[in-house]
Formats: structure tokens, sequence, C-alpha cells
């Protein structure tokens, strides 16, 4: 399934994050977290057309919603990259992205896995400020 793709680029773009030193982010770091977003959306297109071919449209509306997040963030990341301005990972934020990596795992469990791929995007997106 596409969705649990969705989540392991997701735990591996936190996981990446928790393991900044000196509580800084690079521009190769930002710029492999633009990659793994692309990815992402991508992946979030694909499930939405078969949805839309399904009719299934609960699905269709939380997964434009989705895709919309997902463009925000990778937008917010661009403008980080240009900026090329450092990003600071606080406790607040580790204690946060240790979080999400929890939730991940009870998604993959769960199966609502795009409810969460929302909240993901909108705490990646607070990051790049």
């Amino acid at each position: 399934m596409t969705t649990d793709k969705i989540l392991d680029s997701f735990a591996e773009i936190i996981s990446h994050l928790k393991e900044v030193s000196d509580n800084k982010i690079d521009l190769e770091q930002l710029n492999n977290t633009e990659e793994k977003l692309q990815s992402i959306l991508f992946q979030l297109n694909f499930e939405l057309v078969n949805s839309q071919r399904q009719k299934n449209w609960e699905e269709v509306n939380k997964l434009e919603r989705a895709v919309s997040e997902c463009k925000l963030t990778l937008d917010k990341l661009r403008a980080a990259i240009i900026n090329v301005s450092i990003i600071g990972i606080n406790q607040k934020n580790l204690a946060q992205m240790q979080k999400i990596l929890e939730e991940i795992e009870t998604a993959r469990k769960t199966q609502v896995n795009i409810d969460l791929a929302i909240r993901l995007l909108g705490f990646l997106r607070r990051l790049f400020l």
C-alpha cells in the first residue's frame, strides 16, 4: 500500500531531523528533505487518483487536504533553502518528533495513515519558518 511508503518517508524525515547535531539543519539536509517531500507528494497524488477512480469521496477529501498540506510544506522548505536559513531543533521539537514516530507506528496498525500524514505535514511546515 502506498500510504505505508508515505509513513516510511515521514519516519525517515523525522528520524533525520531528530539526529541533527548542534541543533542546526544544513543545506544538504534541507535538500534531502525536499526530495523526500516531493516523493510523498507524488505518492499522495497517486492515492488521490485511485480514490477518485473508486469514487471514495471521503478518502478523496482527505487526500486533497494532504496534497495541499504537502505543497504548503514544500513551499516553506524551499523558502528555507533559498534563504539558506538555519532551522533550530529545540527540546520541544525533539519531544514532538519522538511522539510523531510513535504515532507513525500506531497508524501503521490502525490504518489512519492519511489523517496522520496531514498532521505531520503541518508539523514539518512549522519547522521551516
